[in-house]
């Protein structure tokens, strides 16, 4: 065969070889970038649906916060300022059953937290902001300035909240403010994120069609991955939220029944100061009243969420015990 053929079917192998793997390189691309498309999709699905569940869960703690502020300038502390005016009560009066002893409120004396609860109260319920909120409905305002050194009551409220990340995040605290963001929240709440869930967004093709396509391949992964962690955290974010609905519904339940105690105390109170001069109807009273007291108190003051963003089972206890208690 004559050498030129030879040659002019070498270079039309060569270029029917470099054809195919062109129709392979773009069919790699196209691969890769649908890949991408789906990944980036997922990720921005996910990631709404969380962003979602955040911002009703916040809503919940401000609202509930909001209200545990009320309570302790309305109910709490009107009552305190009642109690201590009642001399000569023998405090083994006072030792009725409690339930559940675990619960820290019990055994706080009331007039011993007064002092805190107008601080906490002082400065009005605006000036606690989005995070001083949320920090309030998760931890008692008295334990919270009783685990932070120093500082105002606002400082303390809005900083015990910035120390747990889940709490930040649930507060809408950014980056900036250490509330580590979306991503940083998810990471630590409750554990589940073994680590942080990676942002995905659009790819950058590799020189080669084919590590393109095993980018986008592993792109899509981590944003699979990202999904099923976010999910995971929807549905923590949502039993938090159950968990303060619950706290606030059975704490407005039960201060409404404190207010009608509250108010006969008040008048006892204007008319006498001296236990031993009451009669057993208004001791029985007082009595009764202090034990709603109590058990308001334990609503207000138990920790929802541990340091690792996990429900407490006392959250869910004094629910339970507050439903009995109310039942009786």
């Amino acid at each position: 065969m004559p050498l030129p053929f030879i040659l002019g079917g070498l270079a039309l192998a060569a270029a029917g070889y470099g054809v195919s793997k062109g129709v392979d390189a773009k069919e790699d691309f196209d691969r890769a970038e649908r890949w991408s498309r789906r990944a980036e999709q997922i990720y921005k699905d996910s990631k709404k649906e969380l962003e979602k569940s955040r911002k009703n869960t916040q809503g919940s703690l401000e609202s509930f916060g909001a209200l545990k502020f009320d309570l302790y300038k309305t109910s709490i502390l009107p009552f305190i300022e009642a109690y201590k005016k009642i001399q000569n009560i023998p405090e083994k009066k006072l030792n009725y059953k409690e339930g559940k002893e675990s619960q820290k409120a019990v055994k706080l004396n009331f007039k011993d937290i007064e002092l805190e609860l107008k601080l906490i109260v002082g400065g009005g319920v605006a000036s606690l902001g989005s995070g001083g909120l949320v920090g309030l409905a998760s931890y008692g305002g008295v334990g919270m300035l009783g685990t932070t050194a120093g500082g105002t009551a606002i400082g303390g409220l809005s900083g015990v909240a910035a120390t747990n990340a889940t709490l930040a995040w649930l507060g809408g605290g950014s980056l900036a403010s250490g509330g580590f963001g979306m991503v940083g929240g998810m990471a630590v709440l409750g554990g589940i994120v073994a680590g942080p869930v990676l942002a995905v967004g659009g790819m950058m093709l590799a020189s080669k069609a084919e590590e393109a396509r095993e980018n986008a391949r592993s792109n899509l992964r981590q944003a699979e991955l990202a999904e099923e962690e976010m999910k995971t955290a929807v549905v923590k974010t949502e039993a938090i939220q159950r968990r303060v609905n619950e706290l606030n519904d059975i704490t407005i339940k039960i201060n409404q029944y404190f207010m009608s105690y509250l108010s006969a105390l008040s008048y006892i109170v204007l008319n006498e100061i001296n236990w031993n001069k009451y009669s057993n109807k208004d001791k029985e009273l007082v009595i009764k009243t202090v034990s709603i007291a109590k058990t308001l108190l334990n609503l207000l003051e138990v920790n929802l969420l541990t340091k690792d963003g996990n429900l407490t089972k006392d959250s869910k206890e004094v629910i339970t015990f507050s439903k009995q208690f109310l039942e009786e």
